[in-house]
């Protein structure tokens, strides 16, 4: 997950989150205006240190994945500290999910850093505002703010000067039973610059708006700053919202209203939604000048991708994780907070954060008036513009979520295997299966299947004649299946589509059953013994009891190797594809959970054109939603058809 902090102006609060450009996730803040005299009363403990290691891990108490950074002392500055000490923070990468708040990308082993910490409730320390309490020590390149050998002084001289300089005890819970995994620093691809990324340098999208679909959100309006209305609070969140919408295209669906019952940061819900907190009851922001915090959770889709992405599809060359839930958590009671148009700019600013922006700069000095001017600048305005995008911001968010050219999309597969003495490569439609892929601007046949994805299993070799992806058996098998709704296979295989420009997220096609047909060699019709036995008592295919591959039993239009192939009963006319229900707004069909249907429609019974996505049930229904009833035409018609 990826959160961001974000700031009113203040001597110090420019410190922050751009340290993140190389994040696992990335932290973004608003924070009000502080003195270096104000952080030192803040902070527990102040010291100079280098750090020793980074680890993110999974977090007992508070859920979620978080990361320890161990910290040698080279220089007590107010506290006494041990030799080395623990700060723990939300975000981090392990198996393959991410979260925010970028502290195990952000920063490197060796990076030596002017650190203000503060104890949470559970013991443990933690950086005072986020980044901006852990500045670098050097001299700052252009859009960041290091801690300068005179700010160093000065901190020095503050901290003596309040009779600080040696007293509190600095210790704290790391929580060190709980595993976790070292993390890299990899940088950030100069085509990724102004994006949150991991520590390998890559970012992060939702792919719902790639299908042409709204992104949901859910609002807890449990607490609000004090003189702000429920309907002033949605009003601002739908403005937050649609000046995204206005540059990218992407729309967003209200879900209403929920208690979420702890901070939206540890709702562990891969949902690929929004929940938007307008309160910090539950307390995930500390210090008094955070004003709030937007972020996301993300996946690599698998380890073979960590390094290289694609799980949330590539633009314009630029490979990117999959978002699979964003958040956003708001510190009503701020007193900047109660004024409406800043209300709303923080929540602009952190619904950036939660789509994949990182800040436009977080130099309190900037100079370069787009980037301060920009609504991902780490700073609020506070100016009233209130959700009013800069020039900045809409050239940046459109690498992650061009208006005119979106990615292509596709689903993930099974498919069984069937096994014979000799390998069957006769049988249409056997050990084979159609890839589909669909974008919203090209058509599918115009898309390109790409089959360099990586492979496992050694049930079968594959090969591909167009979107057909075929497998000869490498062995004689027996039967044997796995539970498609879980992770296993005998055969996986990961493909993607390209429109010349962008590529889908890589997706799946797995054999996930195998099954035995005993037949001869030139005589294997690709039915297996086990399906034959069940359905017509004997593995021997016989014009007389209609059992051949060709033959239809039941009469209901399919042979017995179309029912084979479609999961559907041989001898029973009443298992077929047939409509369960329809209305105005939904088509439900009876299904073979995990195959993949497309609905079309037609205005003639001649021409028929794909309406809307195709759908992969996992039960025995297919759904789909849509505006069945037509508007601008006499008549409508629909069919469903199985993707074999």
């Amino acid at each position: 997950m990826i959160s961001h902090r974000f700031s009113l102006p203040g001597s110090v609060a420019g410190m922050l989150a751009a340290l993140l450009l190389s994040a696992a996730g990335a932290a973004a803040s608003s924070l009000a205006p502080t003195t270096e005299a104000d952080d030192v009363r803040s902070a527990l403990g102040i010291c100079r240190g280098r750090i020793a290691s980074i680890e993110a891990f999974r977090h007992p108490q508070r859920g979620g994945i978080f990361t320890r950074m161990q910290i040698t002392v080279l220089e007590a500055i107010k506290g006494t500290f041990p030799a080395t000490f623990t700060v723990i923070q939300r975000g981090g990468v392990i198996d393959g999910e991410g979260e925010s708040n970028g502290l195990a990308g952000a920063f490197a082993v060796g990076d030596e850093r002017l650190l203000h910490v503060i104890r949470r409730a559970d013991g443990s320390l933690e950086l005072l505002r986020g980044f901006a309490g852990a500045e670098a020590i050097g001299t700052a390149p252009r859009g960041r703010r290091f801690a300068s050998e005179q700010k160093l002084r000065r901190v020095r001289q503050l901290a003596a000067s309040a009779g600080a300089a040696t007293t509190t005890p600095i210790t704290g819970s790391d929580f060190s039973s709980e595993t976790g995994s070292q993390q890299a620093n990899s940088g950030t691809p100069s085509n990724a610059t102004g994006l949150l990324v991991d520590g390998s340098g890559l970012p992060a999208r939702l792919v719902v708006p790639d299908r042409g679909e709204a992104i949901g959100y859910l609002v807890d309006t449990q607490a609000l700053p004090a003189g702000i209305t429920q309907e002033q609070a949605l009003t601002a969140v739908s403005q937050a919202l649609a000046a995204w919408s206005a540059v990218t295209g992407v729309t967003f669906r209200y879900d209403g209203l929920q208690n979420f019952g702890t901070s939206a940061a540890s709702v562990n819900v891969s949902d690929e939604r929004l929940r938007i907190q307008l309160h910090d009851l539950h307390s995930e922001i500390t210090g008094g000048t955070t004003l709030g915090i937007g972020g996301r959770a993300f996946t690599n889709v698998s380890s073979n991708f960590s390094a290289t992405g694609g799980g949330g599809g590539q633009v314009n060359g630029l490979e990117f994780h999959k978002t699979t839930r964003g958040y956003i958590v708001l510190k009503h009671t701020a007193t900047s907070m109660q004024t409406l148009a800043t209300f709303a700019e923080v929540l602009c600013h952190e619904v950036g954060h939660a789509l994949g922006m990182a800040h436009s700069s977080e130099n309190a000095a900037e100079s370069d008036t787009t980037l301060k001017q920009a609504m991902m600048y780490f700073q609020a305005h506070a100016d009233g513009r209130g959700a009013t995008l800069g020039s900045y911001d809409g050239p940046v968010i459109q690498k992650v979520h061009p208006p005119l050219d979106t990615p292509p999309y596709s689903y993930d597969r099974i498919m069984p295997m069937v096994s014979a003495p000799s390998a069957i490569t006769t049988v249409v439609g056997i050990n084979e299966i159609q890839l589909f892929g669909c974008d919203l601007q090209t058509a599918s046949a115009a898309l390109t299947l790409v089959t360099t994805g990586p492979s496992s299993g050694s049930a079968g070799a594959l090969s591909f004649t167009g979107n057909t992806m075929k497998v000869t058996q490498a062995g004689y098998f027996g039967d044997a299946s796995v539970d498609p709704a879980t992770s296993s296979f005998y055969v996986l295989k990961w493909v993607r589509f390209s429109d010349g420009v962008n590529c889908s997220p890589w997706s799946r096609v797995r054999i996930t059953a195998i099954y035995e047909d005993t037949l001869p060699s030139g005589a294997e019709d690709g039915l297996p013994d086990s399906w034959m036995t069940t359905h017509f008592g004997s593995i021997t295919p016989s014009a007389g009891t209609l059992s051949r591959a060709g033959d239809d039993k039941d009469g209901d239009g399919l042979s017995n190797l179309a029912e084979f192939r479609s999961g559907t009963n041989p001898v029973d006319a009443a298992s077929r594809l047939q409509t369960l229900s329809f209305d105005a707004a939904s088509l439900q069909w009876s299904a073979t959970p995990y195959l993949l249907y497309t609905i079309e429609s037609s205005t003639d019974l001649i021409t028929w054109t794909r309406f809307g996505n195709p759908v992969l049930p996992t039960t025995s229904t297919g759904q789909s939603a849509g505006t069945f009833i037509p508007t601008a035409t006499a008549r409508k018609f629909y069919r469903v058809q199985f993707s074999p």
